[in-house]
C-alpha cells in the first residue's frame, strides 16, 4: 500500500479499548475538549497524533481504579459551595472559610464529600490546607506548595493500604497510575517535609481530590 503522508485515523471503539475504558469515558473527554476529534456524519473519528496527545497530557479520564483490579467508574456530579464551618478533631476545633460538597455513586452505594479550605502552619510556614472528608471522616488532607500563591498547586501524601507512606524507591500503586506524582518536598519545602510521593493538583482540581478521597476511603474501610 502507498504511504500518502495521511495520519492514521481511529474510530471511538478503537480509541476506548486502546485507552482500556468505555466509549462513554472518551466520548466524556472528547466534550470537554480534552480529546481533539472530529465527526463524518454521526460518527467520531480520531487522528493517532490527537490521542497520543491526551495520553501524554496532564489530563485524565474520569474513572478511578479501585482496589482488586476492578476499574470503578467515578461519574463526575456539581460540587455544591458552602459557607463558613467547624471541625472538631479529637484535641481542638479547626475553622474552614469555605468548601464544597458533592455526593456520588462509589460501587453501588450514594456518598458523600466535603471539600474544606483553611490555612495552618506546616513546614515551616503558613500553608493553604485542604481537607476532603467522606460523610463525616477526615480521609486526605492537601498543603500548599511554596508557590501556591503562583501557581495553585496542593500536594497530599499517597498512603498504601498498609498506612504507611509510599517511598520514592516503591512501585507506584495501580489506582494512583493516572494521577501527577513528585515527591512530597518537591511542592511543599521546609522543615520535616515528607520525602516520600504525593500527588498534586491545582487548587480548583476537585475533582482530582475526590479521587484520591475515594482511593483512601477504600483502603480504610470507610466506603
Amino acid at each position: 500500500m502507498t504511504n500518502t503522508g495521511l495520519p492514521n485515523i481511529f474510530t471511538l471503539e478503537e480509541v476506548a479499548d486502546y485507552l482500556k475504558v468505555d466509549k462513554e469515558d472518551v466520548l466524556s473527554e472528547v466534550e470537554k475538549g480534552k480529546i481533539r476529534g472530529f465527526k463524518l456524519g454521526s460518527d467520531w473519528r480520531f487522528t493517532e497524533a490527537s490521542v497520543l496527545e491526551f495520553v501524554s497530557s496532564d489530563h485524565t479520564l474520569s474513572f478511578v481504579t479501585m482496589t482488586g483490579g476492578d476499574e470503578s467508574k467515578l461519574e463526575q456530579g456539581r460540587f455544591d459551595p458552602i459557607g463558613p464551618f467547624e471541625y472538631q478533631w479529637p484535641l481542638e476545633k479547626e475553622e474552614f472559610e469555605n468548601g464544597f460538597e458533592t455526593t456520588r455513586s462509589v460501587n453501588g452505594r450514594m456518598h458523600t464529600f466535603k471539600i474544606g479550605y483553611t490555612n495552618r502552619q506546616a513546614a515551616g510556614q503558613m500553608r493553604r490546607r485542604v481537607i476532603v472528608w467522606v460523610e463525616n471522616w477526615p480521609v486526605v488532607e492537601f498543603a500548599g506548595g511554596n508557590d501556591y500563591e503562583s501557581n495553585g498547586l496542593l500536594a497530599s501524601i499517597i498512603k498504601i493500604q498498609s498506612g504507611k507512606q509510599l517511598r520514592p524507591s516503591a512501585k507506584i500503586p495501580e489506582e494512583y497510575k493516572d494521577f501527577r506524582i513528585v515527591r512530597y518536598d518537591s511542592i511543599v519545602q521546609g522543615p520535616y517535609a515528607s520525602r516520600n510521593m504525593a500527588i498534586v493538583v491545582s487548587k480548583d482540581d476537585l475533582e482530582t481530590m475526590i479521587r484520591h478521597a475515594i482511593i483512601r476511603a477504600i483502603f480504610k474501610e470507610i466506603i
